[in-house]
């Protein structure tokens, strides 16, 4: 048998030095980009459990309506309330559009789940979603 020429091993050597660092860099940007994406999808769920925390707060919904309520210039207003285990329905009834338009701006400036808002010139009924 012939002997090995020691110029081939150094070589098959640096080859393989080679391949192994490539796919090592690869490695670590596959490894990198997957952390970035748990980062996010964390991230998200946090913001997810959060948002449905107080979506699906029944308490938390009616005293948000309680509050928007107790204003000065909804008091004198005909307002009726139903609570059901899924929805919430409101419904004010004005014959001024100031007091309409001031109710609608405010529930849509809350974290409140709208499933249903009818608008007619002279009331705005609403369903508000308790559970998701």
């Amino acid at each position: 048998m012939n002997k090995l020429n020691p110029l081939y091993i150094i070589v098959i050597f640096v080859v393989v030095f080679i391949a192994s660092t490539f796919f090592l860099i690869n490695q670590k940007k596959t490894y990198e980009d997957k952390l970035v994406e748990l980062t996010n999808v964390s991230k998200s769920a946090k913001e997810y459990t959060a948002y449905k925390s107080n979506w699906n707060n029944k308490a938390f919904v009616e005293r948000t309506i309680n509050k928007i309520l107790d204003g000065r210039s909804f008091r004198n207003q005909k307002v009726l309330k139903a609570l059901t285990p899924k929805v919430l329905k409101v419904k004010l009834e004005s014959s001024n559009q100031k007091v309409l338009n001031e109710f609608l701006n405010k529930v849509l400036n809350k974290k409140l789940l709208i499933k249903k808002l009818q608008l007619e010139k002279d009331f705005i009924s609403l369903e508000i979603g308790l559970r998701i």
